[in-house]
């Protein structure tokens, strides 16, 4: 097929894991293969709904597990033999499909199980209980989702239905909750599991969050400050390009009367409002309606609902009580969300994120028009359920004014668990309001490409050349322009020369 790096097969048709899911062979649409896991040839959300002998049920609770086709709660009941099941009671544990009192019977491993008097011969040791923990887990549903099975994990070839490889290393999946966290593996639904900056943390207490490499809830204990340089030069695919002329777009080379950004390989004209760009995908658009979802356009009159984490934007079929959290789209009575996290408690009292982070380029130009800043996270604390982060202004102007905030440090505070998630080191876009208060707008932007797109477009659409006051240079005078101050791109209004 023509034009189908973004395409996958299913059977005989094709199509896009951001918005549909393969299950041997048979195509479920509206649920994303990036979140979705196989009950036989049905595909069906983990999150939400649980696959028990072949049938997808609705959650009742994060501690439902299938017994046979019906499900019990772990916390209350005990399932034996795969579809038997009984009132949990202190002491009480399965043997074969019959349970029994540990402080007086014991489980024998004869040619069955069998209940027999603690002081039998055939009795196991009391440290022998992985018969007994494996009998009383619920059956767990097998993805079948049909990925490239020819994946590696270093150099070991694996099936990533089956298995996920966490920086080298191979674990056994259970499910699409199956998450990595460094070289580690853990599951969305474990608890007292923290996973803080790539560093598994286990049997912390249960409202410890991870804020800026640090965990709060006793005690204190690291940071770290992650950086992603950029490197450029004068290429466009494996041929040289005049830059003056021509614009380079994934590889391919665009006469810049045809546009001056990028979209993807292609070339756009910003000012054309019937274009939209959305993550490297470009739409004709038919009216003036709609909004970037990823690379897909979320159209406002289709009921549907983006959630989006610095990592996926996936797109939903919208549901009554379900939210997003990252880019995850939950059941509010089995989780609750704390700064783009999920946890298997609910809160039905807590308060929800009323908006979500977009691409920088997303915000064009609709933030033209607003007081915004470039503010570099410096540090982060976290104090009765306050984010509390000191923050360094790389790049500030309002259009309209060009009022400056002349101190380069603000102190900013935020509720932690309402509020996006935010990384030490990084710089993102944010809005000042009226009363001084800031709101966070963006994922993480990169300091040369991103903020050079913005500026631009945003001065354009005034009509003059850009200036972007680099706050830490304290506006020292340039003795080439009088008028003019440092710059982290050297350009001056109404000046064209470097």
């Amino acid at each position: 097929m023509e034009g189908s790096h973004h395409l996958h097969c299913c059977g005989n048709v094709s199509y896009k894991i951001s918005e549909s899911s393969c299950c041997n062979g048979n195509l479920t649409n509206g649920l994303s293969q990036l979140v979705s896991d196989c009950c036989d040839s049905v595909a069906y959300n983990p999150l939400n709904e649980i696959c028990c002998g072949g049938r997808i049920l609705t959650q009742s609770s994060t501690h439902a597990k299938c017994c046979g086709k019906v499900l019990y709660l772990t916390t209350t009941h005990l399932c034996c033999g795969g579809n038997n099941i009984f009132q949990r009671k202190e002491n009480l544990f399965c043997c074969g499909k019959e349970t029994y009192d540990m402080t007086t019977h014991c489980c024998c491993i004869n040619l069955a199980l069998e209940v027999k008097p603690k002081n039998e011969t055939c009795c196991p040791k009391v440290t022998d209980t992985d018969k007994r923990r494996e009998s009383q887990q619920g059956s767990l549903p097998t993805s079948k989702l049909s990925r490239n099975l020819e994946s590696k994990c270093g150099t070991k070839p694996y099936n990533p239905n089956k298995k996920i490889c966490c920086s080298g290393n191979l674990y056994e999946k259970a499910s699409a909750l199956t998450k990595c966290c460094g070289t580690d593996v853990y599951t969305l639904l474990d608890d007292n599991v923290l996973c803080c900056n790539g560093i598994l943390h286990l049997n912390v207490p249960e409202q410890s969050e991870c804020v800026g490499g640090v965990i709060y809830a006793p005690p204190n204990t690291f940071c770290q400050m992650p950086a992603r340089p950029r490197l450029g030069e004068h290429c466009c695919g494996e041929q040289t390009f005049n830059p003056r002329t021509h614009i380079c777009c994934n590889g391919h080379s665009h006469n810049k009367m045809n546009g001056n950004f990028c979209c993807g390989s292609e070339v756009y004209d910003h000012h054309n409002q019937l274009l939209k760009c959305c993550s490297g995908h470009l739409y004709k658009l038919t009216r003036l309606s709609g909004e970037c979802c990823g690379n897909h356009l979320l159209e406002y009159y289709n009921n549907q609902t983006c959630c989006s984490s610095s990592t996926n934007s996936i797109i939903y079929d919208t549901k009554p009580n379900h939210h997003c959290c990252g880019h995850y789209y939950f059941n509010t009575s089995l989780w609750s969300c704390c700064a783009e996290h999920l946890k298997p408690t609910p809160k039905p009292n807590s308060s929800l994120a009323e908006y979500r982070l977009k691409p920088l380029t997303d915000l064009i130009p609709d933030m033209c028009n607003k007081t915004v800043f470039f503010g570099k996270v410096e540090s982060l604390a976290l104090k009765n359920d306050q984010r509390h982060i000191v923050l360094k202004v790389v790049g500030q102007v309002d259009v309209k004014s060009e009022k400056v905030i002349k101190d380069p440090w603000l102190h900013v505070s935020m509720d932690h668990c309402s509020s996006p998630d935010t990384e030490s080191g990084m710089t993102y876009l944010w809005e000042e309001n009226h009363d001084r208060k800031y709101k966070l707008l963006s994922h993480p932007v990169d300091l040369t490409s991103d903020i050079h797109m913005f500026y631009a477009i945003c001065y354009q659409k005034k009509g003059y050349k850009y200036r972007l006051r680099s706050i830490s240079n304290h506006f020292k005078p340039n003795s080439k322009h009088a008028d003019c101050h440092e710059t982290l791109f050297g350009v001056c209004k109404g000046d064209s020369s470097p």
